[in-house]
């Protein structure tokens, strides 16, 4: 599963906080002009020409004339005409325009000479400390992130989302993940108080410190709340992927079945990793639609172990007929027998045990077996049950040399020799049966031929007592005659 922090990347936050500083930096906020005008009475005011330099190097600001606007302050920069109310202002216009330099260390150095001025106003010194959090946000110094946002965060009344945005992911670059969910939490429902709907970034942020922390049941949670306000193919293999973790292996097949329905599963590995699931959960028949559907469209290659693997999740459907043809496939493209001795065991599940005979003599042919007594053992089994029990009593001997196999064989050994016996038994008494009978056949008491010629001779020997019978019987004749 792809790492869950390496999604959540805080180069979208850093976009965002760009923008803001473009605000935040101007060097005369709503909040600070507010204070400002409070304060000047207290502290004292700037004197027109440090106005007429501040409203100078403001113009040449916006018009990108950086250098020039430094220069135009540098003139006011070392005076003892300034007071301290006056050089707070002045630093604030140093800092701004550093800012827009990206020179983000001279801005932070500006800021600071604000905060260390005492008669600057309060309000300002909360900007420079606010701004200054986002700047050290930018050189990525998280730990004075973290320094300046707390602190400011302490003197504020009603702080913004987007400050404990800031912090927690602070904290969360810092690997200090506490502080940085208890920020998070804060943002989303200062968010929710003004009836926004939580930023998706923000969830992925939440999502990465609970994996972080190896809280993967609330990591879980937070994603399924993205999905449901974002939804997004990333967040569903992240889904499927943090079920498989929690052991959940059938919500995990079927989310991982959601994506390849919407066509989320783009390559081979992909496909075949969803119909192992479905093999692992005892749906072989899905697994074989999807792994036919894949080669038929070209996604999954027709390599042997492919095939093999479409072979086996027919086999294990009971559908011998498709997988028959994918097996003998796959045996004809590997150069070892194992394929042959299971298409020998597929055609002996399904009662074709020529087949299954000749399919176990390739593979002892072709050899790679690991167990070729289980081979020579399905090879006896399927012959006998062709009645070749000369065939099957050779490969019985053969499995015989394996320990694992010897008992089993012994018996099927024994078994077909008292059937070969019973057999030669039954064709040697149809034999003398036969002989018995030719023999009956023959003898001169059964014999016609013979019992006519004995007639002949008896007439020619004993001619009175023929006439005698002749009479005989046609005096019965006579007699049948009679009314």
């Amino acid at each position: 599963m792809k790492m869950i922090s390496q999604i959540y990347s805080n180069r979208v936050f850093n976009i965002l906080l760009g923008l803001l500083l473009i605000i935040i930096l101007s060097p005369f906020p709503e909040e600070v002009q507010a204070r400002k005008k409070e304060d000047t009475k207290a502290t004292g005011a700037i004197d027109a020409r440090t106005f007429e330099v501040l409203t100078k190097a403001q113009e040449l600001t916006e018009a990108g004339q950086y250098n020039e606007a430094i220069q135009t302050l540098d003139t006011i920069k070392n005076s003892d005409k300034l007071n301290s109310y006056a050089k707070s202002q002045m630093w604030n216009f140093y800092a701004f325009i550093y800012a827009s330099q990206e020179k983000y260390k001279d801005a932070i150095g500006a800021y600071k000479k604000i905060v260390a001025e005492p008669d600057a106003p309060d309000g300002l010194k909360l900007t420079a400390k606010y701004t200054m959090a986002q700047l050290y946000f930018q050189i990525e110094d998280y730990k004075s992130v973290i320094s300046f946002m707390e602190e400011w965060l302490k003197e504020i009344d009603e702080p913004t989302a987007t400050a404990h945005i800031m912090l927690a992911q602070a904290y969360y670059q810092s690997k200090i993940y506490d502080p940085a969910l208890n920020n998070l939490d804060k943002a989303i429902v200062l968010e929710a108080a003004a009836g926004k709907n939580v930023k998706e970034n923000w969830l992925r942020m939440k999502a990465a410190i609970y994996f972080e922390k190896k809280d993967t049941k609330s990591t879980l949670k937070t994603y399924e709340k993205l999905l449901q306000h974002y939804p997004s193919m990333i967040y569903l293999r992240q889904i499927a992927g943090l079920n498989g973790e929690l052991g959940n292996d059938r919500k995990r097949l079927t989310t991982y079945d959601a994506i390849y329905l919407h066509g989320g599963l783009q390559n081979e590995s992909e496909v075949l990793n969803l119909a192992y699931m479905y093999l692992g959960q005892d749906i072989p028949n899905k697994a074989g639609k999807i792994i036919e559907v894949g080669m038929q469209a070209g996604l999954i290659k027709q390599s042997p172990k492919n095939v093999e693997t479409l072979a086996n999740a027919w086999a294990q459907a009971n559908e011998h007929k498709k997988a028959i043809p994918a097996l003998e496939k796959a045996a004809s493209l590997s150069d070892k027998g194992i394929l042959y001795a299971r298409l020998a065991g597929v055609h002996f599940d399904a009662g074709n045990f020529k087949q299954a005979a000749e399919a176990a003599k390739l593979a002892d042919e072709k050899g790679g077996l690991k167990r070729k007594d289980s081979n020579h053992m399905l090879m006896g089994m399927a012959l006998f049950n062709v009645k070749q029990f000369e065939g099957a009593l050779q490969a019985f001997r053969q499995a015989k040399d394996s320990k694992k196999s010897f008992a089993d064989a012994r018996k099927w050994e024994a078994y077909t020799l008292s059937e070969l016996e019973r057999l030669r038994a039954l064709e040697a008494s149809k034999f003398a049966l036969a002989e018995k009978t030719k023999e009956t056949l023959t003898a001169d008491e059964n014999n016609a031929e013979v019992i006519g010629k004995n007639m002949l001779a008896d007439q020619v020997d004993n001619p009175v007592q023929q006439d005698k019978t002749e009479e005989k019987t046609q005096t019965k004749i006579e007699e049948n005659k009679a009314p």
